[in-house]
């Protein structure tokens, strides 16, 4: 994931989603996340009050977190040899 999110801040997307599918989302979210801290706490609490909104109407957090889950089990299962390539360097 590391190795992909620095190939997305040098603006190379396509090895990044070699590397790593999700490194996108992790971006946003992060990306969210300092975003909102450096906001004041009243500006940083609506943030927060329409991120979880969209949270408990959509299910996003376990459609995520499902993919993820389904990323991994096929790149350990079927992709064996891609896998130890990336994790070997």
């Amino acid at each position: 994931m590391t190795r992909a999110t620095i190939l997305l801040f040098e603006g190379e997307w396509q090895r990044s989603i070699t590397f790593h599918a999700f490194a996108p989302v992790f971006l946003v979210a992060l990306a969210l996340i300092v975003g909102t801290a450096m906001l004041p706490a009243i500006k940083a609490q609506r943030v927060s009050n329409f991120i979880e909104g969209v949270e408990l109407s959509t299910g996003i957090t376990y459609i995520l977190l499902l993919g993820l889950i389904i990323y991994w089990l096929a790149r350990l299962l079927i992709m064996q040899s891609a896998f130890v390539s990336l994790i070997r360097g």
